[in-house]
């Protein structure tokens, strides 16, 4: 079938003007996200964001300050994963599912079962799998680098600048020839890691139009999210207003800074929401232009 990158690109913006609802419920789940992960892991943000200031004006930080701060982060991620992990796999799910099955429109397309499950497990073998692939392609780079610096020939670093350039391009046509696992998942109940390399064959360029359009769309609505929240940045004081307060208890990280908190929790989850709708529907509505298939009513 006939691939049209202009008509699937735009799709996030036909699912939120056609499910409007959809976008508060997703907004409420990032929000919900935003706020066990501040319940849980608040203390620990806290001292990322003062170790962070601290090293910005302190002049050159040394080892032992990056290696705390790297440490600091660490910990502060252990408590993002878990309640990211399920939300994402819901949105994931919801997305694809506001294309593919837009009669399930209850609850914002968000659900908790088997598609989820599926989904996160197709997230994650996704995941490992191009993980690899980059590891095995910039690990033969240094590998070059380091003969290149071990012989003293310049003009191999030509080569390795190259290779380098070549190994992102590698990388960006796996993950576009896997673009379409998650809706193939969802629409086929079935856990799908490569059987979007079938379907995207000869379609590469329309689905790299797609990623990029779709991207660009992102940055958008992003750089128009941040021009409508500055005032009340400005007006909160931001999360910076954090940073000061390291050691502090949760309750008194709250009675400090709730207006910082709940306006970077509102705009973020609102712009969070339009993003995911933007940057995954489009493959979605790929998917249905493949098949030659229609939404599910």
């Amino acid at each position: 079938m006939s691939l049209s990158a202009t008509e699937a690109a735009f799709e996030g913006f036909r699912v939120a003007r056609r499910s409007p609802l959809a976008i508060v419920w997703w907004s409420g789940a990032y929000l919900l996200m935003f706020a066990a992960v501040f319940l849980i892991g608040g203390p620990a943000l806290v001292q990322v964001m003062a170790q962070a200031q601290a090293l910005e004006s302190g002049g050159d930080p040394s080892m032992d300050d990056i290696r705390a701060l790297g440490e600091s982060y660490a910990a502060f991620m252990g408590w993002i994963v878990p309640p990211a992990i399920i939300i994402g796999a819901m949105l994931n799910a919801a997305v694809a599912r506001a294309v593919i099955r837009p009669a399930e429109s209850a609850f914002g397309y968000l659900r908790l079962g088997m598609d989820e499950v599926r989904v996160f497990v197709v997230s994650l073998a996704l995941g490992v799998l191009v993980a690899v692939a980059a590891m095995v392609i910039f690990g033969v780079i240094g590998v070059l680098a380091g003969f290149a610096s071990a012989s003293g020939q310049s003009w191999m670093w030509l080569i390795i600048v190259l290779a380098s350039l070549a190994g992102i391009a590698a990388i960006v046509w796996l993950m576009v020839r896997l673009s379409l696992a998650i809706p193939i998942t969802l629409a086929e109940r079935r856990m799908a890691v490569l059987s979007s390399w079938g379907l995207t064959k000869g379609h590469f360029w329309p689905l790299f139009g797609i990623a990029v359009i779709a991207a660009i769309m992102s940055i958008i609505v992003s750089l128009l999210g941040g021009i409508v929240a500055a005032p009340l940045t400005l007006l909160t004081g931001g999360l910076n207003t954090l940073s000061s307060q390291e050691g502090a208890t949760l309750v008194e990280l709250i009675q400090v800074g709730w207006p910082a908190l709940l306006a970077w929790g509102v705009i973020n989850s609102v712009l969070s929401a339009l993003q995911i709708a933007v940057l995954y529907a489009p493959f979605s509505a790929a998917y249905l232009q493949l098949r030659g298939a229609a939404p599910t009513e």
